[in-house]
């Protein structure tokens, strides 16, 4: 088997926009995938600190996140860059 990527968005995605909870069969497709050996990832526009229960609850351990400001690799988070805020509001 050839590893494959593949990397999720959060919201409406892997979860239902009405509950903010994953969708059961999304879960199940999450854990079928790295049962399989490829690697799975959120990738998300959240900031670390606001995605990691998320990513811990559904029991994935990697991210990119902050809108690829920051990066999480076997649950160690390597690089957390955010956008520097005033420069965002210019």
């Amino acid at each position: 088997m050839r590893k494959k990527y593949f990397f999720f968005d959060i919201d409406g995605t892997l979860t239902d926009n009405k509950t903010k909870q994953i969708v059961p069969s999304a879960q199940e497709a999450l854990m079928k995938l790295q049962e399989a050996g490829h690697f799975v990832s959120i990738a998300t526009g959240r900031a670390h600190y606001k995605a990691r229960a998320f990513m811990d609850s559904i029991h994935l351990h990697n991210m990119v996140c902050c809108g690829g400001g920051a990066l999480v690799v076997d649950d160690v988070l390597l690089y957390n860059h955010p956008l520097d805020l005033e420069k965002a509001k210019a």
